[in-house]
């Protein structure tokens, strides 16, 4: 099983929401961190610069506690998954997982570790997904192509479906049933 985290990193930890990170700067002393039309994107863009200024700067403390706290709920809401579906592998795409998943990949890894059961993380791997930030829409374009193999590569008769390919069970079944001549 393959769980993919793309562009709901929202969904799966509130943390990387525009208004929470608003709302846990302001509460961590950083008042004028985002301007009030900055959208999620931007805002975690921000709170990446602060914390990852470059060479030249000096990091951000608010900035990396509220990284740091992020990866930690990332973590542990991936473990949850882990512990829930037993997954191969989960990845991390989409616009926001993108972003911070260079940054914030092995302390997600990490914190996913300690939250895990750990029957269930010796088979999970944790990685970046290879689809860019168009993950989710490239996954709905490849749903037609698999609806084409599964039919065996036919085209859908008249009705809009195919005849279903058929299984081996089927078709032993029908040997049986042939009068023998």
């Amino acid at each position: 099983m393959l769980l993919q985290v793309a562009d709901a990193l929202g969904a799966v930890d509130p943390a990387v929401r525009r208004d929470d990170v608003l709302v846990r700067r302001t509460v961590l002393g950083d008042v004028d961190a985002l301007p009030e039309d900055a959208d999620d994107e931007t805002a975690l863009a921000a709170l990446l610069a602060a914390a990852c200024p470059g060479q030249p700067g000096i990091p951000d403390p608010v900035a990396l506690a509220l990284l740091d706290e992020t990866a930690e709920c990332l973590g542990a809401a991936l473990a949850d998954l882990i512990n829930l579906f037993l997954p191969e592998r989960i990845l991390i795409g989409g616009w926001a997982g993108l972003l911070v998943g260079p940054h914030l990949l092995p302390e997600i890894r990490r914190y996913a570790d300690e939250y895990v059961l750990r029957h269930a993380a010796a088979r999970t791997i944790i990685e970046m997904g290879r689809l860019g930030p168009d993950a989710v829409t490239v996954g709905a374009a490849t749903l037609p192509l698999a609806d084409f193999l599964t039919r065996g590569g036919s085209r859908p008769g008249p009705g809009g479906t195919g005849t279903p390919p058929r299984t081996a069970v089927q078709a032993v079944g029908e040997r049986h049933r042939t009068p023998m001549g």
